[in-house]
């Protein structure tokens, strides 16, 4: 996929991917978000946050129809983000983001969806921490350390998988997730299909629940 562009089947969900750059991005924020923004005072933050409000209110936008500026997305108790809308929550959609150095990504849809985007030169992390992170044999069946990118598509979709059971690395952890094949993309978790896009210098991962 290449980033700015709508990926509009991604699963059934739509994904977009936007490049980062240094500093904070314009973005339309209705007054909750404004709020929350003004709770964070670390620049990188900050930053990261704005990014990933600019894609998923993007992707609203493009996917759905839905304004900018009459779109908040905000954190539920768990953390995970909702979509509001004229100040009501939006209960017939799902947006999940993810964030690195060099992009920000956003997937939505009308069911259950997680997403996320590795870095390259992220992903050569993954051959240090190999051991706390996958199951016996489970690099050498995907062939996940050919190179950068697979490494990185594995991270990303341990992580996509994790998000969408609102999840984490270290519980339900990164081992539950087992990583059968990336061409094509598939776990070992009967109830969870992926999809994995490739970006220039990265990878995104994209999952649902099954039937």
């Amino acid at each position: 996929m290449k980033a700015g562009s709508l990926e509009p089947d991604a699963l059934g969900a739509k994904l977009l991917a936007h490049e980062r750059h240094e500093g904070e991005p314009h973005v339309v924020l209705g007054p909750r978000e404004q709020a929350l923004l003004a709770t964070m005072p670390w620049p990188h933050r900050r930053s990261e946050w704005l990014h990933g409000r600019r894609v998923a209110k993007e992707v609203l936008e493009r996917g759905f129809g839905l304004d900018p500026a009459r779109t908040e997305v905000l954190p539920a108790p768990t953390e995970a983000p909702e979509v509001w809308f004229d100040g009501a929550r939006r209960e017939d959609l799902v947006i999940n983001i993810s964030h690195t150095k060099r992009y920000a990504v956003a997937a939505a849809s009308a069911f259950g969806v997680g997403v996320d985007v590795c870095d390259d030169e992220d992903g050569r992390r993954l051959p240090r921490i190999a051991r706390r992170v996958m199951g016996d044999g489970e690099a050498e069946a995907c062939g996940a350390f050919t190179d950068d990118g697979t490494q990185a598509a594995v991270w990303a979709l341990k992580e996509a998988v994790l998000k969408l059971r609102i999840g984490g690395v270290f519980s339900p952890g990164a081992r539950s997730v087992r990583v059968e094949s990336l061409s094509p993309a598939r776990v070992g978790n009967a109830d969870t299909r992926v999809e994995l896009f490739r970006l220039s210098h990265g990878a995104v991962a994209v999952a649902v629940r099954a039937g």
